[in-house]
């Protein structure tokens, strides 16, 4: 079941209805329910694995909460870590690593033979999975007690708008709402709805409308164009990639909010930016964040000097990479990602007047002196580019393995060849959908607090927004992008 499907509405509007009937401990058996009824639809068998790696998590949370001793406490916090990772790595990594391996021994001369295990890939594995181990972590860190009560704990891992594309929310912030009474303000309401119809804008408009173009120049080894129009695929797919992703936290934020509940935001401005840095501090905030508090810190983050701060920032880049798949042009992306943010933090230490490294756990917060306004602007526009290289590294993932090398080679000579031949049509309909694409991030935070909008600004919005989703809208139930990870 996805959200931009007609079972979907039909799923939620009964929900919803059920809901407001309910007091606090109805309600969350009923979400509990609704959420495997949501994550089952797509096979049944996966609920299983969730529920099962859920209540392991409950009972290694209790079992560390309990424990004094320091020795079982850590052996408790690797158990929970191993079933977590093992299930991840037995259904997205297995066959990739076996193949990886066999083609390394081939290459020196053996003739290995390593079983492939034909599985499909759980919706959202990733998302539960770092989700759930946050969990434990946070309880071995003494910065969370371990919760009583089990239902409150599977519907913090299964909550079905989060569930199977994040964002991935920390127990510490989603689990008290879980066990707390909640009040459904007439506000949240509002903003409740508006965040709804702007994901549907972005994903049925924006995402699926420039999901024809992107699926057409990737169809094929050679890029279907020659020259410097290559770069109106790329263009295509780095809206694309944002409208989707980013439609679906706003539709999951929308939907938590109608049922009293408040998700992080998961995106703000990524396309606005000037440097890797505050890229990642507006795309896929939640990965980002969860990234440098369990992974980068833990590594020594900046505090083990120059040379293993930069090999801390390419480590968690490179694994970050490897979680959206199992692949090498994912690697290659995470490393690609790695590598900028460890030239702009260089660049930011040794050029920039006033850096202070201390201020940030990654990398400066800002740069000094402030721009001018046209010299961000063309910062912006180049960085954009920047970001677009990485985004043909990652939509090369999604193309077989043997394809993946002659296609990057080909899209990276026609995006370089500085020759224009002539203006392609398909240029129009990219500038009108990245148009509505940038002005969602140019007013990310006004989206946020839509009740405070006039009235007429309020009616203009929803009647358009209702307009180009019943007229450009595709209602197929076409997946998101992120359901692969």
């Amino acid at each position: 079941m996805v959200f931009n499907s007609i079972t979907f509405l039909i799923f939620f509007a009964i929900t919803l209805s059920l809901y407001y009937r309910l007091g606090h401990n109805g309600q969350n058996w009923l979400l509990l329910i609704a959420s495997y009824i949501f994550y089952g639809w797509w096979d049944y068998r996966f609920a299983f694995l969730l529920l099962a790696t859920s209540l392991l998590d409950y009972a290694f949370g209790r079992w560390i909460d309990l424990s004094n001793s320091s020795a079982r406490r850590k052996l408790l916090l690797t158990l929970s870590i191993c079933t977590n990772m093992g299930a991840l790595c037995l259904f997205k990594y297995f066959n990739f690593f076996a193949d990886s391996l066999a083609r390394l021994l081939r290459a020196l001369g053996a003739n290995p033979s390593f079983p492939i295990i034909h599985v499909i890939l759980p919706i959202g594995i990733s998302f539960y999975t770092f989700l759930s181990m946050s969990y434990t972590i946070d309880v071995y860190r003494r910065e969370l007690k371990a919760t009583q009560n089990p239902i409150d704990f599977l519907l913090y891992v299964c909550f079905f708008p989060h569930l199977v594309a994040g964002p991935i929310v920390r127990a510490s912030y989603l689990l008290p709402q879980c066990q707390r009474g909640r009040v459904i303000k007439k506000d949240e309401i509002t903003n409740g709805v508006w965040l709804m119809l702007a994901g549907y804008v972005k994903k049925v408009v924006i995402a699926d409308q420039l999901s024809s173009v992107v699926n057409w120049g990737f169809s094929r080894p050679l890029p279907p164009f020659s020259d410097l129009n290559a770069w109106l695929i790329i263009y295509a797919f780095a809206f694309q990639i944002y409208g989707d992703f980013s439609g679906y936290s706003d539709i999951a934020r929308g939907a938590a909010k109608l049922m009293g509940f408040e998700l992080p935001e998961n995106f703000r401005a990524p396309y606005l930016v000037t440097n890797p840095s505050s890229f990642w501090r507006n795309w896929h905030i939640s990965l980002s964040t969860w990234l440098r508090d369990y992974l980068y810190i833990p590594l020594g983050g900046n505090r083990k000097g120059e040379w293993q701060t930069y090999r801390n920032l390419l480590l968690t880049m490179t694994l970050g990479g490897l979680w959206h798949g199992a692949g090498a042009a994912y690697l290659l992306w995470g490393v690609y990602h790695g590598a900028l943010l460890a030239v702009h933090r260089w660049w930011s230490e040794k050029v920039i007047p006033g850096f202070n490294p201390q201020t940030t756990s990654s990398v400066a917060l800002s740069i000094i002196p402030r721009p001018k306004p046209i010299y961000s602007f063309f910062v912006v526009i180049l960085f954009f580019h920047i970001t677009c290289i990485g985004w043909l590294l990652f939509r090369a993932g999604a193309v077989s393995h043997f394809s993946q090398v002659a296609l990057l080679k080909n899209y990276l000579r026609a995006m370089f060849s500085f020759q224009l031949q002539s203006i392609s049509p398909i240029v129009q309909g990219i500038i009108i959908l990245g148009g509505i694409g940038w002005l969602f991030q140019w007013k990310h935070e006004a989206m946020n607090r839509f009740f405070n909008w006039p009235l007429r600004w309020k009616v203009f919005s929803i009647c358009a927004a209702l307009i180009l989703i019943t007229s450009l809208g595709n209602f197929g139930g076409s997946e998101f992008i992120y359901f692969k990870f």
